[in-house]
């Protein structure tokens, strides 16, 4: 049956009762709301408060803490360092938008992250490549010991199957593959010259309704 784009309201529940024949108007009503339900889904979301070994640029004694402040110093040591999210996706995940918060700082290469999905089923960490993901190029740097966070989105323009076999630089959301949707999945972030204090990940599902 075709999906109403405007809400539809359940019938009164004075015109319902268990053991009574309903029909006509009630039907209809029922039937438009269970198949609104069907396509529709709550926001699936998850969020990461990163938190790293910094240090303020007015003292040279270390602390613990987060960088949502204008003073951590980005350090060479995060160079190629790996961060590992669990988002648990639902029947219907189909796509994951990535917003992320961080601070980098101009070395010797150009600072860049990377985001890749991958399954869990074997392995957290090392599972199957599911989608070879996305690079960030031409970040916001700093060549102060003060750095502000910024911020970069994969925005949510739907997407087919991606076919790249490594990761591209044409940002886009992460694609779940239906075999893989309503699995726990693993997305794996590397950085270049880059301290992450915060990762934000979005369910995208796009619903199909009557035109």
């Amino acid at each position: 049956m075709l999906i109403p784009t405007g809400f539809t309201a359940m019938p009164s529940k004075d015109g319902c009762f268990n053991g009574q024949v309903v029909m006509g108007g009630t039907v209809v009503q029922l039937a438009n709301g269970l198949a609104q339900l069907t396509h529709c889904k709550f926001l699936g979301e998850a969020h990461y408060q990163v938190s790293h070994t910094t240090y303020s640029a007015l003292s040279p004694s270390y602390g613990t803490g987060s960088r949502l402040n204008n003073s951590g110093v980005v350090k060479s040591s995060y160079k190629g360092h790996e961060n590992n999210y669990l988002y648990q996706s639902t029947p219907l995940s189909e796509r994951l938008a990535i917003l992320i918060s961080y601070a980098a700082k101009q070395g010797a290469s150009a600072p860049d992250i990377t985001c890749e999905l991958r399954a869990t089923g074997s392995n957290s960490y090392t599972g199957t490549v599911l989608d070879y993901g996305i690079k960030f190029i031409d970040l916001t740097t700093t060549r102060e010991d003060r750095s502000p966070d910024a911020f970069i989105f994969t925005g949510t323009t739907p997407i087919d199957a991606p076919t790249n076999t490594t990761p591209t630089t044409i940002i886009r959301p992460l694609y779940v593959p239906s075999t893989n949707r309503g699995q726990l999945l693993n997305i794996k972030i590397t950085v270049n010259d880059v301290v992450i204090s915060g990762v934000h990940i979005y369910d995208i599902y796009q619903v199909e309704v009557t035109p």
